[in-house]
């Protein structure tokens, strides 16, 4: 038996239902995250958003040729992990972004980074964790 996001699932032969995957995006304010959230779940680019908004968006994704059920929560916290209990608690996975234009926000991210090995430290479970660079389209005004 396979796993995804350290999630048994049935063999290629069986169906069953969906998995459900919880994905936190986490990272400083202006990173991308929400322009990043949406790109992917709807195929558009966005311009114009609240960076106050924390919303959950669902989505049916096919991952190994298996159905998933993906939540993925766009967080809005400002320039620090704040009420991080409530994502820390309901993600299976987590992604931090920052701004590849901004030093400020990268060296940001490691405030997540230490966060979330603390959660599984005190967990006593591993969970996958991404860092992505965003706005690799700014990368000339670079800070």
């Amino acid at each position: 038996m396979s796993s995804v996001f350290g999630k048994p699932r049935a063999g290629s032969g069986q169906q069953s239902a969906p998995l459900e995957v919880n994905l936190a995006i986490l990272g400083r304010r202006g990173s991308g995250k929400s322009a990043l959230t949406v790109k992917f779940l709807t195929r558009r680019f966005i311009s114009e958003y609240d960076p106050n908004l924390e919303d959950t968006y669902s989505s049916e994704e096919t991952v190994d040729h298996q159905p998933v059920h993906l939540r993925v929560m766009d967080t809005a916290d400002l320039d620090t992990p704040r009420n991080c209990e409530r994502y820390l608690n309901w993600a299976h996975a987590f992604l931090v972004v920052y701004s590849v234009d901004s030093r400020q926000s990268f060296e940001g991210s490691g405030s997540y980074l230490e966060l979330l090995a603390l959660h599984a430290k005190e967990t006593q479970r591993s969970y996958p964790t991404l860092l992505l660079g965003n706005k690799l389209d700014m990368a000339q005004y670079r800070d």
